[in-house]
């Protein structure tokens, strides 16, 4: 039985390596910068390009919901996809290949709203994952050679961008449980323990 598992989480909490393990374990495929890939293969830019546009999201969503763009509330008419803003083609073109991977295989996704965009499948299992904040800096410390001086600042900003590209998109709340099958905390339970209940839920 096909099963599609979306996984949203703050930074430093593990998020990506317990999809990661997850989708080992359950034989599914794994998707996360390869949506970048399949994002900018749809546009046409090189995907350098939207990666790095990504990484400086957040002025141009903020800029974005003032203009009141992303849901074509500024548009006399719906435009071609090529007419708007490039941020907005990158969540267009993401979009359709996160749908377009549900429709051929079981998979693990890890953000880029796939716990919205896909929120009608019924085979769809929700997850959010979450950890203190001090359990988290020392893990992006540690694991991902982020310096201790920059560390708080630069999670800030990163669970920010996060927030604000998801509610941007989707009209929901980033993290409010309401949105979420199973919410676990990564740095009570552990990374592999995560894993676990995660494949215990999708099977």
């Amino acid at each position: 039985m096909k099963k599609i598992i979306t996984i949203s989480r703050e930074y430093g909490s593990g998020g990506r390596q317990i999809g990661l393990m997850a989708a080992k374990k359950l034989g599914m495929e794994f998707y996360d910068k390869e949506l970048i890939d399949a994002a900018a293969k749809e546009i046409g830019f090189p995907s350098e390009l939207i990666a790095d546009r990504e990484q400086r999201l957040t002025n141009s969503l903020l800029y974005n919901f003032a203009m009141g763009t992303i849901y074509g509330i500024a548009y006399p008419k719906e435009p071609k996809i090529s007419e708007l803003p490039l941020t907005e083609q990158i969540y267009l073109a993401q979009k359709k290949a996160i749908e377009e991977a549900a429709k051929r295989e079981s998979c693990v996704f890890i953000g880029r709203c796939a716990d919205y965009i896909l929120r009608s499948r019924p085979d769809i299992l929700r997850v959010f994952i979450y950890a203190d904040r001090d359990i988290r800096k020392r893990r992006a410390v540690q694991e991902y050679g982020d310096l201790d001086e920059y560390i708080d600042e630069f999670m800030h900003q990163t669970d920010k961008k996060r927030r604000l590209y998801y509610e941007n998109y989707t009209n929901q709340k980033w993290g409010n449980r309401e949105n979420y099958d199973l919410m676990l905390n990564s740095g009570e339970l552990g990374i592999e323990k995560c894993v676990e209940l995660i494949c215990s839920a999708a099977e």
